[in-house]
């Protein structure tokens, strides 16, 4: 017992010093859903949008879209979310971790 609650104090003194982003990499047709539904789709996740780049290859837009304020579940649950949007869409997600030196 005594090595899960050091793991647990481990883990909760990690949380303070790391935050988690997710970048979402989105490909899909300039027939496929525009940027509101991305956007809306989103504010339901309740995710903040830190950073949204959009790039035209083609007949396709190339999404990358980076969130934080959620977690690896919730950023799961986004990425079928936005897939299920339409089924030609591909999404791909990073997780990343970033030190954040002011808490440090």
């Amino acid at each position: 017992m005594t090595n899960q609650t050091s793991f647990s104090q481990d883990a909760s003194a990690l949380d303070q010093q790391f935050r988690m982003t997710h970048t979402f990499h989105l490909s899909l047709g300039a027939s496929q859903p525009a940027a509101g539904q991305l956007e809306s789709t989103l504010q339901s996740s309740n995710a903040r949008v830190d950073k949204w780049l959009i790039l035209r290859r083609g007949g396709f837009y190339e999404h990358s879209i980076t969130v934080g304020g959620i977690g690896e579940a919730s950023a799961r649950a986004l990425r079928k979310a936005l897939a299920s949007l339409n089924s030609e869409i591909k999404v791909h997600v990073e997780h990343m971790l970033h030190f954040d030196s002011a808490a440090a």
